[in-house]
């Protein structure tokens, strides 16, 4: 029961923050992923906002007030880019810029529980996004 109740809460909070004159962004349940295909779950959870390729330009994107973060520079913006425990606190909603997690990108730590295997999910997960950095 708590799946679904999570799950469908994140749901909920996904970035709608578009007035009624601006684009809106449509709202869906977080789906399944595999635990172990960090490209899946970032295509399913992030691309909306981030982009397919990271760059912070997904269809949502352009509903939002603030900009998604472009990922992949995420090794320039944070030399030797961000450990797995920074970005580990990001995904649980602690340490997250203030976009993160008071509107306009969900914190995915509690969906990812609910999921299931949210340690191998986040792991999978960075180890995609940093194939993603621009060299």
């Amino acid at each position: 029961m708590w799946r679904t109740v999570l799950v469908g809460l994140v749901a909920v909070t996904l970035p709608a923050l578009a007035t009624a004159q601006e684009k809106k962004v449509e709202l869906k349940p977080a789906p399944m992923t595999n635990a172990a295909d960090g490209a899946q779950m970032y295509q399913a959870y992030c691309a909306s906002c981030h982009g397919k390729t990271g760059k912070g330009d997904g269809p949502a994107a352009s509903a939002l007030k603030t900009k998604p973060t472009d990922l992949t520079q995420l090794s320039k913006t944070h030399p030797g880019g961000l450990s797995q425990k920074d970005f580990e606190d990001r995904v649980q909603g602690q340490a997250m810029p203030l976009a993160h997690g008071t509107g306009p990108m969900p914190v995915w730590g509690p969906v990812f529980r609910a999921l299931g295997n949210d340690t191998l999910r986040v792991y999978n997960l960075k180890k995609y996004i940093d194939s993603l950095q621009a060299q």
